[in-house]
């Protein structure tokens, strides 16, 4: 092991916001995303060796465990709404975040949290984590083709709902 190799507790501090925030965007639970993020932790640290020893990224690879795992969990999820708890904005709070995700004085959380779940996925992963239509493809096994259909499909609705918003605040 060389000495500029990173370690996984290096790795940890690294990416924790960033992972945290991606998670929380693809979940709209605060208390969820960090049990997800957990999870992802957990299963990188169990391939953390063949990980680096095999030349990959670990964030890709544990964006791609957490994405995995938040679409895992809509399917399972039973049908009942779920009340979320804790937003993107206590991850900001918490991890020091200055951005403000205003969108013609709409909440972001509030437009992204009304996307079907991987619609919502393909989004945060190509706006927030500016991954590229393949990384997104192989992030959640999909072809690139899926991955244009469903950001089209998820920035029609977004500019539909803030349109309709827009309108609202209007009146």
């Amino acid at each position: 092991m060389s000495g500029d190799e990173l370690t996984f507790d290096e790795f940890v501090i690294a990416s924790a916001g960033r992972l945290l925030r991606t998670a929380v965007f693809l979940v709209y639970d605060r208390h969820l995303a960090e049990d997800l993020l957990q999870t992802t932790y957990e299963r990188v640290a169990r391939r953390w060796t063949r990980i680096m020893r095999g030349g990959h990224q670990p964030e890709a690879y544990a964006r791609k465990v957490l994405v995995n795992l938040a679409i895992d969990h809509h399917k399972r999820r039973k049908r009942r709404p779920d009340l979320p708890v804790g937003g993107t904005i206590d991850v900001d709070r918490l991890t020091g975040a200055r951005e403000a995700y205003d969108a013609a004085g709409t909440p972001l959380d509030d437009v992204l949290a009304a996307l079907p779940v991987k619609q919502r996925a393909v989004v945060v992963l190509r706006y927030w984590c500016d991954l590229s239509e393949q990384e997104i493809a192989e992030a959640l096994g999909i072809s690139r083709g899926t991955v244009k259909s469903h950001t089209s499909r998820a920035m029609t609705a977004l500019r539909r709902q803030l349109a309709e918003e827009g309108a609202a605040h209007e009146r």
